[in-house]
């Protein structure tokens, strides 16, 4: 080791040491500058390795509220989002030229559509302010999860991997903490709706991001560069979300890996795609046909939620006894009214929780029903966005929907690199899991499900560009280095 690398060792274990210091004496404002001065460096020199951090961090990251400024973040994941955006759009001013093939790719159209239908809603929203607040968030989950990412692996798909396997370890680790606190109270279900914290607000939320990961992880194994010792890897990160999974009690999550692996049978089997729409068009129409007799049915149910497996299943279809059930009825038709009301532009983006009280029905109110807007928000990734931006806003999360997922199957049908063949299977399978698990709740409004989710509408489109429509990136930017 030369002098200079001493130096260096010794200036990093000094600033390690002085931090530590700081923070047992809790004198944190050396700690915080530290923190700003680091992501500076690799804002400026880092940018590859700083995405990869966040990927990394955002599992870990803690919810942080300043009520006398009426200001919340997760802290650090979305304090590196803001800043890659910060970065991104100075640099589309001053030198990055985004391909043209990205920019009129309908995936990337149909994300601009849908942020451009949020701003024009925030305006005319029943509180602009919080419209806005929830518009900024967006473009900060799109750019920093959609748009740098398409940057990071436009030019080697293997940083694919990478990306997805930092948050993988981190949610890794997350689980073993919470399922070691859950056997501490001996697994009781009754605990799972807090112990997820202070890392994810609910077991909702928990079990989402575990199940989207698990499409991800068993594809990753199948993985052309996967070694012996990465399969082992991955079979042990498999073996920990199943348990997580599991011990989340969360039902829509086992749902949504259940209906995933229905569609990943479908392309298996070849099933065409339009036939997949018409089977879901039908089993809608048929469900609204015969709704009165389904929720008779319904209300005869007395399970209530169980630490038992097929107990807790049952409970799905307690909507009489079932507070979690019954209260997310109450939010639905709450949704409805206020639909009815103002069907086209809705009552604006992020009001939905400060507006829907006045639209509660009695027979559907429970013990955890509030008036106060302190009680989440839709539950529903499709009827919220309605509510809030209207029908026009619903149109377009479905362009979105539809398009992704027609993609992903059309891309890797047509992959000839088996490497790009798995993972845009990975990806969709993952988004997939979401979109079923979003007709019970809805999460992309936080940092933990909007990096995985818009991470994989990167992967899709870059593989797609890649694979379908022959393009070469490493290519076009030697074009751009020579211009």
């Amino acid at each position: 080791m030369n002098r200079k690398k001493l130096i260096v060792l010794g200036v990093s274990a000094a600033f390690i040491l002085l931090n530590c210091f700081a923070l047992m004496r809790e004198f944190l404002y050396l700690p915080i500058i530290s923190a700003g001065l680091i992501l500076v460096y690799l804002l400026i020199f880092k940018v590859d390795f700083l995405v990869y951090l966040m990927a990394l961090v955002t599992p870990f990251s803690i919810f942080i509220e300043n009520d006398k400024i009426n200001l919340s973040i997760s802290f650090p994941g979305e304090l590196i989002m803001i800043s890659l955006t910060v970065l991104f759009l100075i640099r589309i001013l001053y030198d990055l030229k985004i391909e043209r093939q990205i920019l009129k790719h309908p995936l990337t159209i149909a994300i601009l559509c849908y942020l451009f239908w949020i701003f024009v809603t925030s305006i005319t929203s029943e509180l602009p302010l919080v419209s806005f607040k929830f518009l900024a968030s967006k473009i900060w989950f799109i750019v920093a999860c959609f748009f740098m990412v398409v940057q990071l692996i436009k030019k080697d798909t293997n940083r694919i991997v990478h990306y997805f396997n930092a948050y993988l370890f981190s949610l890794a680790l997350v689980i073993i903490i919470v399922t070691i606190k859950s056997a501490q109270l001996g697994f009781m279900e009754h605990g799972m709706h807090w112990i997820q914290k202070p890392f994810y607000n609910d077991h909702t939320a928990y079990g989402a991001a575990i199940a989207f990961f698990i499409p991800i992880t068993v594809s990753f194994f199948f993985l052309p560069q996967s070694t012996k010792w990465l399969k082992i890897y991955y079979i042990g990160i498999l073996a920990i979300l199943m348990v997580g999974l599991y011990f989340s009690f969360c039902r829509a999550a086992w749902l949504s890996v259940i209906g995933s692996l229905g569609v990943y049978l479908a392309i298996r089997w070849r099933i065409k795609f339009s036939w997949l729409v018409l089977g879901g068009t039908m089993a809608v129409a048929l469900f609204f046909f015969f709704a009165s007799d389904i929720l008779y049915q319904m209300g005869k149910n007395k399970q209530d939620s169980s630490a038992t497996f097929t107990e807790h299943l049952q409970s799905m279809g307690n909507i009489s006894t079932d507070a979690s059930n019954v209260e997310r009825l109450n939010r639905w038709f709450s949704a409805f009214g206020m639909i009815e009301e103002r069907p086209v532009v809705g009552w604006g983006p992020g009001t939905y929780q400060f507006e829907y009280a006045p639209f509660q029905k009695n027979k559907y109110k429970t013990i955890i029903s509030t008036n106060f807007g302190n009680g989440g928000n839709c539950h529903s990734e499709y009827i919220g966005p309605t509510a809030e931006t209207g029908f026009i806003g619903l149109i377009t999360v479905l362009s979105m929907l539809i398009l992704v997922i027609y993609t992903g199957i059309k891309t890797h049908l047509r992959s000839k690199d088996p490497r790009n063949k798995i993972l845009s299977l990975a990806a969709t399978l993952a988004l997939i899991s979401y979109y079923i698990h979003g007709i019970m709740n809805n999460f992309l409004d936080t940092d933990k499900l909007s990096l995985p989710f818009w991470g994989a509408f990167a992967i899709i489109l870059v593989i797609n560009l890649i694979e379908t429509k022959n393009v070469d990136f490493s290519l076009q930017e030697q074009k751009n280095i020579k211009k």
